[in-house]
């Protein structure tokens, strides 16, 4: 693995159990056990929104998996996930982590998520710009193609 590479598929990952770490740490030392919400709508949205994050980062792995990403030939994703957003991953994760503090309506968590956004944005910011080092103009080309975080969608004109 390449100094490059270790930045790419090493830091979000321990950006991810730091961030759930302290998010379940400051649930407990500032709200207590963490219990389900009294309130039904929040509790089915927190468990579909749990899912759906869940699910979408299951099918995200996989599909890297299946593509060769986390393989020595290592190519770049452009098809599935990846033809929308350039960080499904992250995405997948966020969606996760709203469902789990709707599930136990924590207002600290949500604040905790606010402060990660600029913290995931700049790892992103890093990543994309060790992916143009590596993929040069294909990596550019694919970037005005897609969006960071949101799905870009065209307008077509008449």
């Amino acid at each position: 693995m390449t100094k490059k590479t270790v930045w790419i598929e090493i830091l979000p990952r321990a950006l991810w159990m730091s961030k759930f770490a302290l998010l379940v740490t400051t649930q407990y030392i500032f709200l207590g056990k963490p219990q389900l919400t009294d309130d039904t709508f929040k509790l089915i949205l927190g468990i579909l929104l749990t899912a759906v994050g869940f699910c979408f980062w299951m099918y995200v792995t996989h599909y890297m998996r299946i593509q060769g990403s986390f393989s020595s030939k290592k190519e770049l994703c452009t098809e599935g996930p990846f033809k929308y957003i350039r960080h499904p991953m992250y995405v997948s994760v966020y969606i996760m982590l709203a469902g789990i503090g709707l599930l136990f309506f924590a207002w600290l968590w949500f604040v905790l998520m606010l402060v990660f956004i600029p913290i995931w944005y700049g790892v992103s910011r890093i990543e994309e710009r060790q992916m143009t080092g590596i993929w040069k103009e294909k990596y550019l080309d694919y970037k005005r193609k897609t969006g960071m975080f949101f799905p870009r969608f065209k307008l077509k004109r008449r």
